[in-house]
């Protein structure tokens, strides 16, 4: 009798420990696999005006926006936080088959796709967007069919800075 008692005790309590274990691994790591963050081999404008031809030269995809962060912030009761500009941009065909189904259309809020350019203290640019292998995963169906379409497409116009979307 004494023996089943271990048993199951430490069987509760290794399970409690892996639970424990599992969550404290996911929240260190959920933030770095969430948002993918790539040096840029240019130097500030010239990322920008790269990443909008690169966005705008490939079929059905364009660029609809590009927003100076630092001079919204500025304007908007802020400080400077220097070379920071998101590029919005958009693929018609994408957006029709994601927002077409009711169930879909809440995904609306992350469209349309972007990129943020910023230059570090450091002098050094960098170029960050969502993990589209990760947010596909989270959603699963047809939403993650389209954002894996998406994603590979997204890799191929930026594969002048090594852009490619992972699990891990």
């Amino acid at each position: 009798m004494k023996t089943k008692i271990i048993i199951v005790v430490t069987v509760i309590l290794g399970f409690l420990a892996g639970v424990l274990f599992s969550g404290i691994a996911v929240s260190v790591s959920s933030g770095e696999m969430m948002v993918k963050e790539l040096k840029s081999p240019y130097d500030f404008d010239k990322t920008v005006s790269l990443m909008a031809q690169r966005i705008n030269t490939k079929e059905g995809w364009h660029v609809t926006d590009i927003i100076d962060q630092n001079e919204e912030a500025l304007a908007n009761g802020g400080f400077a936080i220097g070379n920071y500009k998101i590029i919005k941009y958009c693929h018609g065909g994408y957006s029709a088959r994601m927002l077409q189904a009711d169930d879909r259309k809440k995904i609306g809020n992350m469209m349309p796709k972007s990129f943020a350019v910023y230059e570090k203290s450091d002098g050094q640019v960098y170029i960050s967007t969502m993990n589209g292998a990760i947010m596909g995963k989270l959603f699963g169906g047809e939403i993650e069919n389209i954002i894996e379409e998406v994603s590979l497409e997204v890799e191929d116009m930026m594969r002048f800075i090594n852009l490619k979307f992972s699990l891990f």
